[in-house]
């Protein structure tokens, strides 16, 4: 029976000349006790013991276990389809609780019973009281939902801000990779001649305006060849006639 909890709704008044009625059913002890006030003047109850709620069940003919049918008919109390109904003959000695829980379900109907006028003030003040303390249990709820959800919301601030900052390293990283990969095809279309080098090698390269031309070697003229005197005995085949002066024979 504590499974059941407690619900709390507004039932429509079966005449529209009274106040908005409103009803809270909850369990207590081994029994289901229903309230309907206007929370003016008027009241009905009934306390509905586990034999009376085992007839209301055979009544409604749902099937499953008994814990079931406590779920179906907390769910017909909480649908927002509760009404009312006069008991024929009876004035406002006796009302019917009718409540269903969708269109064509099988519709709960309860007694209820007219609160003496001596303690009419006792059952409002009681429900104003459990009402109050729903509230207050709704309100600790929502509370708590909402630390949690601010809770929530600075973690994903958080990890949004760890990620833009993961992002930026990883961008700058990124940036210094394609810089470096970009230096040695710089270097090749400056400088054709040592695009094979391999890069680390020992070998310098120098910039063209540094580079000292090479210098070719001097071409000399060619000599001019000196006239050889041939010897005498090819002037004498020549036709050539020497003498030999005076100072040459006395030597």
């Amino acid at each position: 029976m504590d499974a059941f909890g407690s619900v709390f709704g507004e039932a429509k008044p079966p005449e529209p000349p009274l106040r908005p009625l409103l009803f809270h059913a909850h369990s207590q002890a081994l029994s289901l006790r229903l309230v309907a006030t206007d929370l003016h003047s008027l009241a009905w109850d009934r306390s509905l013991s586990v034999s009376d709620i085992d007839d209301l069940r055979d009544d409604v003919g749902i099937g499953g276990s008994w814990s079931d049918f406590l779920e179906y008919l907390k769910s017909c109390l909480s649908s927002g389809e509760v009404k009312l109904l006069f008991a024929a003959n009876t004035a406002l000695d006796r009302v019917n609780l009718v409540a269903t829980k969708a269109k064509g379900l099988p519709r709960i109907t309860i007694s209820l019973h007219r609160v003496t006028a001596s303690a009419v003030n006792d059952v409002i003040a009681n429900f104003s009281l459990s009402l109050y303390a729903a509230y207050r249990t709704t309100q600790d709820h929502a509370s708590r939902e909402r630390e949690r959800a601010s809770q929530l919301m600075e973690s994903l601030s958080s990890e949004k801000e760890k990620n833009e900052i993961m992002q930026k390293q990883l961008e700058a990283l990124s940036f210094l990779d394609k810089r470096k990969a970009t230096k040695p095809k710089l270097v090749a279309n400056q400088f054709p001649g040592v695009s094979g080098v391999a890069q680390g090698s020992d070998q310098v390269i120098v910039p063209a305006e540094q580079q000292m031309p090479v210098v070719s070697p001097i071409k000399l003229p060619p000599a001019k060849a000196t006239k050889r005197i041939a010897p005498v005995s090819r002037r004498a085949r020549r036709g050539a006639l020497l003498q030999d002066t005076e100072e040459n024979v006395e030597e």
